[in-house]
């Protein structure tokens, strides 16, 4: 595979003008350290003169016994040459300098470093809790905060703190919940009313499809201000993967983006194969692939129907559904279950396609090509369609590098960012496909292009059959590799499987030390992994980088001055899923 990092060249460059940085290079990670203090002025020396001019991620990783604690990493992206870079800095005095004046997508990020780790940011216009209340006193992804929590004493059925009762009315075993006080104090620190009202729209509302509480501050019909508090659906899947060996994740990376989850264990397994230096067999590769398409025409159906349906076609929404139904039955027939399969592991698949699997896709590729033109007959130029999706929410390349939007969104601003060309993993670099862009980048376009990319994935699908009819008796799982688990039949008649089996579950997959970032083409956007390993049988660090996170995050921007009716238009065009954005 080609690195995507960034030259020897660049390296050389920046090696020149700061003689202080640290390189880090592997094949898969490189990265550039430098003290705080010179961390703002090359940040802009690579947006400005080497181009990495793409926000990508903001994460920190814990470090106990090191002074300074904490370190920053920045993962940058170059356009021109499709490259990346990673920037580290440590944390002195657990501060950092804020790069929101250089990336606007830092913001969230570094809201959810403050939130997570406790770190300040030295020039942040707000900074607020990204997931937690405010008032909550702890950073759960610290290395000394326990899983459980930290348990404080108090009333439930009262809502009382420990100081508000006497001490034989206390009940210990409770974690404390945000009061009505908090959530109150919460939504006053998230925007500042100065017009005429604000209105709360979720966290639980039809239209926002998930636990997302959105403010406008409105003037009559029209938002002049807008926040979003996102954390109702936050489970610290981070925090629990630090004790976790790396199969055991693999259920975790279902639950996030549950609507596409095999592109979610897909991007995971991927890059968990690279760090251990696991190569799965060819026809794994094309099973992976062929899922994958599946998962995202899935995806893209209950997009449209949903997103049509909350604009009056009730029509759209249960021709849709009709064709999503097909591909459940497909993927359950495979994986055995229809949403969480976890069907992908490290090494392959789980199991080998059963007997006429192909022959049901190839029946669905056939007759799906007069479905698609069945929606599109009556959506594309239908002039309510138009009157509401043209030129809301129009969205430039600069705000695509700004934010780090990717996916569908960065393409309908006709950036060509799409991972399965940029780094191709299984078989994307043996298929042969298009990636549509858009013209003006508004919720019109994301719609044009999330047809088209349906008519892509039945492309693609097509390739896969036709190639795995060809490896019908290939091996399906690598489990000659020592770092993957044997099946079952192999454990019932192989002691050396049978120990090997017990090692890998109770002690883990021993990945070697070091650092891995890769990314997977989810229907939200990049889906990114970045791990640090000690050289133990579970992760030091995980950060799992939120297509839907960033794409959310433009929101605001694009809501000021429209109605809240654009406003159920504009966030169905975005698409994020909850489970993916809250982590």
């Amino acid at each position: 595979m080609q690195s995507l990092w960034i030259e020897d060249v660049e390296l050389e460059q920046v090696k020149n003008k700061y003689p202080e940085v640290k390189i880090s290079k592997s094949g898969y990670f490189t990265s550039l350290e430098i003290p705080k203090d010179n961390l703002k002025e090359l940040l802009i020396f690579l947006k400005n003169d080497l181009g990495f001019k793409m926000f990508v991620d903001f994460t920190c990783v814990d470090y106990p016994l090191h002074n300074p604690r904490f370190q920053g990493v920045y993962i940058l992206f170059n356009p021109e040459t499709k490259k990346r870079v990673a920037v580290k800095s440590w944390a002195e005095n657990d501060t950092l300098p804020s790069v929101i004046d250089l990336w606007k997508g830092a913001k969230w990020a570094e809201r959810e470093v403050w939130d997570m780790f406790g770190i300040r940011f030295e020039g942040h216009e707000n900074l607020v809790r990204m997931f937690l209340w405010e008032g909550y006193k702890y950073h759960p992804l610290r290395k000394d905060f326990p899983k459980e929590g930290i348990p404080e004493v108090y009333l439930p059925s009262l809502n009382l703190r420990p100081n508000e009762v006497p001490a034989h009315n206390y009940t210990p075993y409770h974690t404390y919940v945000p009061t009505l006080e908090d959530l109150e104090r919460t939504q006053k620190k998230r925007l500042d009313k100065k017009s005429q009202i604000v209105l709360n729209w979720g966290p639980l509302h039809p239209g926002t499809h998930g636990t997302i509480w959105f403010l406008f501050d409105m003037e009559g019909e029209t938002i002049k201000n807008c926040d979003i508090i996102l954390g109702q659906l936050h489970r610290g899947i981070e925090k629990l993967a630090e004790d976790l060996t790396y199969t055991q994740i693999i259920p975790y990376t279902d639950r996030m983006d549950y609507i596409s989850a095999l592109c979610s264990q897909v991007a995971y397994v991927n890059t968990v194969e690279k760090l251990l230096g696991v190569e799965p067999p060819e026809k794994a590769k094309w099973i992976r692939t062929m899922m994958c398409e599946l998962q995202r025409i899935n995806s893209h159906l209950l997009w449209l129907g949903t997103y049509a349906l909350d604009l009056g076609a009730l029509t759209i929404f249960l021709y849709a559904f009709r064709e999503r139904e097909k591909i459940m039955d497909i993927i359950e027939g495979i994986a055995g279950i229809r949403l969480n399969s976890t069907y992908i592991r490290i090494g392959g698949v789980s199991k080998d396609l059963p007997e006429g699997a192909l022959d049901v896709i190839k029946h669905f590729i056939k007759d799906f090509p007069e479905k698609l033109k069945e929606y599109e007959t009556i959506l594309t130029k239908n002039r309510v369609w138009l009157r509401r999706n043209l030129n809301i929410g129009i969205i430039d390349k600069e705000q695509v590098y700004q934010y780090g939007l990717t996916g569908v969104v960065a393409r309908s601003a006709g950036v060509p960012y799409d991972i399965r060309m940029i780094q191709p993993t299984d078989a994307y670099d043996l298929v042969d496909f298009e990636v549509p862009l858009g013209t003006v980048g508004d919720c019109y376009d994301r719609y044009l292009l999330r047809m088209e990319e349906m008519r892509q994935s039945l492309n693609i699908i097509k390739q896969c059959v036709e190639k795995l009819e060809q490896l019908k008796d290939d091996k399906y799982i690598a489990t000659e590799n020592p770092y993957v688990l044997p099946t079952l039949d192999e454990v019932f008649n192989s002691i050396e499987s049978m120990v090997k089996d017990f090692n890998l579950r109770i002690y883990g997959e021993q990945a070697p030390e070091g650092e891995i970032y890769m990314s997977g083409e989810n229907p939200r956007g990049e889906l990114g992994f970045y791990i640090v390993s000690k050289g133990e049988g579970k992760p030091y660090r995980i950060k799992i980088r939120s297509g839907a996170f960033y794409n959310l995050q433009i929101f605001p921007e694009l809501i000021k001055g429209r109605t809240v009716a654009d406003a159920v238009v504009l966030l169905g065009s975005l698409d994020p899923v909850v489970g993916e954005t809250d982590r």
